[in-house]
Protein backbone atom coordinates (compact mmCIF):
# COMPACT_ATOMS: atom_id res chain seq x y z
CA UNK A 1 0.00 0.00 0.00
CA UNK A 2 1.01 3.33 -1.09
CA UNK A 3 1.63 5.76 1.87
CA UNK A 4 -1.55 7.80 2.56
CA UNK A 5 -1.35 11.65 2.06
CA UNK A 6 -3.43 13.29 4.44
CA UNK A 7 -4.15 17.64 4.67
CA UNK A 8 -4.57 19.13 8.11
CA UNK A 9 -6.08 22.49 8.59
CA UNK A 10 -4.77 24.45 11.32
CA UNK A 11 -5.52 28.04 12.30
CA UNK A 12 -2.79 27.54 15.17
CA UNK A 13 -5.86 27.06 17.79
CA UNK A 14 -5.62 24.37 20.03
CA UNK A 15 -8.66 22.83 18.57
CA UNK A 16 -6.98 22.15 15.27
CA UNK A 17 -3.84 21.11 17.52
CA UNK A 18 -6.08 18.31 18.64
CA UNK A 19 -7.41 17.19 15.35
CA UNK A 20 -3.59 16.96 13.68
CA UNK A 21 -2.37 15.28 16.92
CA UNK A 22 -5.36 13.07 16.29
CA UNK A 23 -4.70 12.24 12.65
CA UNK A 24 -1.07 11.95 13.70
CA UNK A 25 -1.68 8.92 15.47
CA UNK A 26 -4.13 7.42 13.20
CA UNK A 27 -1.96 7.52 10.15
CA UNK A 28 1.20 8.33 11.49
CA UNK A 29 2.18 4.56 12.26
CA UNK A 30 1.02 3.86 7.85
CA UNK A 31 4.17 6.03 7.29
CA UNK A 32 1.60 8.57 6.02
CA UNK A 33 2.58 11.82 4.47
CA UNK A 34 0.81 15.16 6.26
CA UNK A 35 0.42 18.47 4.83
CA UNK A 36 -0.58 21.32 7.08
CA UNK A 37 -2.04 24.30 5.62
CA UNK A 38 -3.17 27.35 6.86
CA UNK A 39 -5.06 30.22 5.27
CA UNK A 40 -3.28 33.41 4.85
CA UNK A 41 -6.10 35.68 4.20
CA UNK A 42 -6.99 40.00 3.55
CA UNK A 43 -10.25 40.23 2.62
CA UNK A 44 -10.90 43.09 -0.30
CA UNK A 45 -7.38 43.73 -1.35
CA UNK A 46 -6.71 44.85 -4.92
CA UNK A 47 -4.34 43.70 -6.66
CA UNK A 48 -2.53 46.94 -7.06
CA UNK A 49 -2.26 48.21 -4.08
CA UNK A 50 2.02 47.64 -2.91
CA UNK A 51 1.39 48.20 0.47
CA UNK A 52 -1.20 45.49 1.24
CA UNK A 53 1.16 43.14 -0.86
CA UNK A 54 3.50 44.23 1.81
CA UNK A 55 1.47 43.35 4.53
CA UNK A 56 0.41 39.73 2.95
CA UNK A 57 3.68 39.18 2.43
CA UNK A 58 4.51 39.74 6.11
CA UNK A 59 1.31 37.52 7.33
CA UNK A 60 2.56 35.21 4.89
CA UNK A 61 6.46 35.06 6.57
CA UNK A 62 4.68 34.86 10.04
CA UNK A 63 2.35 31.95 8.98
CA UNK A 64 5.65 30.00 7.66
CA UNK A 65 7.47 30.70 10.70
CA UNK A 66 4.19 29.35 13.18
CA UNK A 67 3.77 26.46 11.07
CA UNK A 68 7.88 25.50 11.15
CA UNK A 69 7.24 25.77 15.20
CA UNK A 70 4.34 23.42 14.58
CA UNK A 71 6.29 21.13 13.04
CA UNK A 72 8.60 20.57 15.70
CA UNK A 73 6.26 20.67 18.66
CA UNK A 74 4.11 17.45 16.59
CA UNK A 75 7.06 15.89 15.93
CA UNK A 76 8.51 16.00 19.35
CA UNK A 77 4.71 15.05 20.83
CA UNK A 78 3.57 12.08 18.31
CA UNK A 79 6.64 10.37 17.63
CA UNK A 80 7.01 8.18 13.85
CA UNK A 81 8.66 7.81 10.39
CA UNK A 82 5.49 10.11 8.96
CA UNK A 83 6.67 13.16 7.00
CA UNK A 84 5.64 16.44 8.14
CA UNK A 85 5.25 19.82 6.17
CA UNK A 86 3.32 23.16 6.57
CA UNK A 87 2.32 25.52 3.75
CA UNK A 88 1.11 29.02 4.35
CA UNK A 89 -1.30 29.57 1.27
CA UNK A 90 -3.29 33.17 0.17
CA UNK A 91 -7.08 32.43 -0.42
CA UNK A 92 -10.43 34.01 0.42
CA UNK A 93 -11.73 31.36 2.26
CA UNK A 94 -10.96 28.14 3.81
CA UNK A 95 -13.25 25.70 1.88
CA UNK A 96 -11.43 27.81 -1.33
CA UNK A 97 -7.91 27.05 -0.32
CA UNK A 98 -8.66 23.67 0.26
CA UNK A 99 -10.40 22.55 -2.75
CA UNK A 100 -7.82 24.46 -4.43
CA UNK A 101 -5.07 22.43 -3.02
CA UNK A 102 -6.83 18.81 -2.61
CA UNK A 103 -7.90 19.34 -6.34
CA UNK A 104 -4.24 19.89 -7.62
CA UNK A 105 -2.72 17.61 -5.05
CA UNK A 106 -3.41 13.86 -4.58
CA UNK A 107 -5.29 13.60 -1.40
CA UNK A 108 -6.65 10.44 0.55
CA UNK A 109 -7.89 12.37 3.67
CA UNK A 110 -8.42 16.12 4.85
CA UNK A 111 -8.83 16.62 8.66
CA UNK A 112 -9.67 19.73 10.24
CA UNK A 113 -11.30 20.26 14.22
CA UNK A 114 -15.14 20.83 14.44
CA UNK A 115 -16.69 22.55 17.44
CA UNK A 116 -20.51 22.59 17.92
CA UNK A 117 -22.91 25.33 16.28
CA UNK A 118 -25.77 27.41 18.26
CA UNK A 119 -29.03 26.78 16.32
CA UNK A 120 -28.69 30.47 14.96
CA UNK A 121 -25.86 28.93 13.16
CA UNK A 122 -27.38 25.79 11.94
CA UNK A 123 -30.52 27.43 10.56
CA UNK A 124 -27.62 29.36 7.92
CA UNK A 125 -25.14 28.48 5.84
CA UNK A 126 -23.27 26.77 8.09
CA UNK A 127 -19.73 26.98 9.71
CA UNK A 128 -15.93 26.36 8.07
CA UNK A 129 -16.44 22.39 8.67
CA UNK A 130 -19.53 21.98 7.21
CA UNK A 131 -18.88 24.74 3.86
CA UNK A 132 -15.80 22.13 3.50
CA UNK A 133 -17.06 18.83 3.55
CA UNK A 134 -19.99 20.14 1.16
CA UNK A 135 -17.32 21.71 -1.06
CA UNK A 136 -14.55 19.28 -0.93
CA UNK A 137 -14.20 16.00 -3.47
CA UNK A 138 -11.64 14.67 -1.09
CA UNK A 139 -12.87 12.67 2.19
CA UNK A 140 -13.11 15.19 5.25
CA UNK A 141 -12.54 13.81 8.90
CA UNK A 142 -13.87 15.99 11.25
CA UNK A 143 -12.44 16.05 15.05
CA UNK A 144 -14.47 17.31 17.81
CA UNK A 145 -12.73 19.67 20.40
CA UNK A 146 -12.84 16.97 22.96
CA UNK A 147 -11.27 14.18 21.21
CA UNK A 148 -8.35 11.74 21.63
CA UNK A 149 -7.13 9.15 19.60
CA UNK A 150 -7.12 5.47 21.13
CA UNK A 151 -8.19 2.93 18.39
CA UNK A 152 -10.53 2.37 15.76
CA UNK A 153 -12.17 -0.57 17.22
CA UNK A 154 -16.11 0.53 16.34
CA UNK A 155 -16.99 2.27 13.37
CA UNK A 156 -20.35 3.09 12.82
CA UNK A 157 -21.55 3.54 9.10
CA UNK A 158 -24.31 5.50 8.36
CA UNK A 159 -26.18 4.79 4.63
CA UNK A 160 -28.97 5.72 2.96
CA UNK A 161 -29.24 2.35 1.38
CA UNK A 162 -28.01 4.53 -2.17
CA UNK A 163 -24.96 2.58 -3.84
CA UNK A 164 -24.42 0.03 -0.80
CA UNK A 165 -21.92 -1.92 -2.52
CA UNK A 166 -19.54 0.50 -3.45
CA UNK A 167 -19.60 2.31 0.05
CA UNK A 168 -19.05 -0.69 2.28
CA UNK A 169 -16.16 -1.68 -0.30
CA UNK A 170 -14.58 1.46 0.79
CA UNK A 171 -15.34 1.23 4.29
CA UNK A 172 -14.61 -2.18 5.20
CA UNK A 173 -10.90 -1.60 3.02
CA UNK A 174 -10.47 1.74 5.59
CA UNK A 175 -11.95 -0.66 8.69
CA UNK A 176 -9.12 -4.11 7.60
CA UNK A 177 -6.42 -1.40 8.42
CA UNK A 178 -7.28 -1.32 11.62
CA UNK A 179 -9.55 -4.67 12.15
CA UNK A 180 -12.26 -2.45 12.98
CA UNK A 181 -15.87 -3.27 13.80
CA UNK A 182 -18.19 -1.98 11.28
CA UNK A 183 -21.96 -1.32 12.05
CA UNK A 184 -23.74 -0.14 9.40
CA UNK A 185 -26.85 1.01 10.35
CA UNK A 186 -30.34 2.69 8.34
CA UNK A 187 -32.88 4.77 9.65
CA UNK A 188 -36.24 4.44 8.56
CA UNK A 189 -39.73 6.27 10.28
CA UNK A 190 -41.49 3.02 9.63
CA UNK A 191 -41.14 -0.36 8.08
CA UNK A 192 -42.97 -1.02 4.73
CA UNK A 193 -42.68 -4.21 1.72
CA UNK A 194 -39.48 -1.76 0.44
CA UNK A 195 -37.38 -1.29 3.33
CA UNK A 196 -38.30 -5.03 3.75
CA UNK A 197 -36.54 -5.92 0.55
CA UNK A 198 -33.81 -3.11 0.70
CA UNK A 199 -32.89 -4.96 4.14
CA UNK A 200 -32.71 -8.17 2.69
CA UNK A 201 -30.52 -6.54 -0.35
CA UNK A 202 -28.28 -5.24 2.43
CA UNK A 203 -28.03 -8.86 3.95
CA UNK A 204 -27.18 -10.39 0.79
CA UNK A 205 -24.34 -7.83 -0.16
CA UNK A 206 -22.78 -8.16 3.42
CA UNK A 207 -22.93 -11.61 3.22
CA UNK A 208 -20.68 -11.69 -0.02
CA UNK A 209 -18.56 -9.41 1.57
CA UNK A 210 -16.68 -11.25 3.81
CA UNK A 211 -15.67 -9.40 6.36
CA UNK A 212 -16.46 -10.78 9.82
CA UNK A 213 -16.49 -7.65 11.49
CA UNK A 214 -19.88 -6.44 9.75
CA UNK A 215 -23.14 -6.22 10.90
CA UNK A 216 -26.31 -4.24 9.55
CA UNK A 217 -29.33 -2.58 12.01
CA UNK A 218 -32.33 -1.14 10.64
CA UNK A 219 -33.41 1.73 13.08
CA UNK A 220 -37.05 2.77 12.86
CA UNK A 221 -37.39 6.50 13.81
CA UNK A 222 -38.43 9.77 12.80
CA UNK A 223 -35.01 11.82 13.75
CA UNK A 224 -32.43 10.21 11.84
CA UNK A 225 -29.78 12.36 13.38
CA UNK A 226 -30.56 11.74 16.78
CA UNK A 227 -31.53 8.48 16.34
CA UNK A 228 -27.55 8.06 15.06
CA UNK A 229 -26.01 10.25 17.67
CA UNK A 230 -28.20 7.02 19.99
CA UNK A 231 -26.63 4.28 18.70
CA UNK A 232 -22.93 6.04 18.59
CA UNK A 233 -23.40 6.57 22.22
CA UNK A 234 -24.84 2.97 22.73
CA UNK A 235 -22.25 0.72 20.70
CA UNK A 236 -19.59 3.17 22.32
CA UNK A 237 -18.56 4.06 18.65
CA UNK A 238 -14.87 5.34 17.91
CA UNK A 239 -15.68 6.85 14.44
CA UNK A 240 -19.04 8.17 11.95
CA UNK A 241 -18.75 7.38 8.41
CA UNK A 242 -21.26 8.75 6.11
CA UNK A 243 -21.30 10.00 2.26
CA UNK A 244 -22.32 12.65 0.52
CA UNK A 245 -23.43 14.61 -2.37
CA UNK A 246 -23.02 18.23 -3.50
CA UNK A 247 -25.72 19.80 -2.09
CA UNK A 248 -28.44 22.38 -3.86
CA UNK A 249 -28.85 25.82 -3.51
CA UNK A 250 -31.98 24.85 -1.43
CA UNK A 251 -30.47 21.69 0.11
CA UNK A 252 -27.98 24.57 1.66
CA UNK A 253 -30.37 27.29 2.44
CA UNK A 254 -32.38 24.85 4.80
CA UNK A 255 -29.65 22.46 5.76
CA UNK A 256 -31.28 19.57 4.66
CA UNK A 257 -28.58 17.04 5.12
CA UNK A 258 -27.78 14.80 7.57
CA UNK A 259 -24.27 14.88 7.69
CA UNK A 260 -24.48 18.84 8.20
CA UNK A 261 -26.43 17.87 11.36
CA UNK A 262 -23.97 15.44 12.37
CA UNK A 263 -21.11 16.95 12.18
CA UNK A 264 -22.51 19.91 14.46
CA UNK A 265 -23.35 17.38 17.06
CA UNK A 266 -20.05 16.19 17.16
CA UNK A 267 -20.05 13.75 19.93
CA UNK A 268 -17.09 11.37 18.06
CA UNK A 269 -14.87 12.37 14.97
CA UNK A 270 -16.47 12.00 11.18
CA UNK A 271 -15.53 10.56 8.09
CA UNK A 272 -17.75 12.27 5.50
CA UNK A 273 -16.80 10.86 1.91
CA UNK A 274 -17.79 12.69 -1.06
CA UNK A 275 -20.61 10.28 -3.26
CA UNK A 276 -18.49 10.59 -7.21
Amino acid sequence: MSAPKLVLLTDFSPLSKVAMKFALKMAGPLNAEFTILNIVRIEGVPKANLKLKQIEKTLTKIAEEEGETLVRELKQEVKGNYSLQFKAIRSHTVTEMVRRYTDKNPTNMVVMGSRGASALKKARMGGTTVSVIDDCNAPVLAIPEYAQYKNLQHIVYASDLKNVQKELDIIVEFAQIYGSHVHMIHVVPSMDKKVEASKKSVEEIIQKMNYSKLDFKLIIDDDVPMAIDKYIKETKADLLTTFTHHLSLIEKLFAKSVTRTLAYLGSIPLLAIKRK
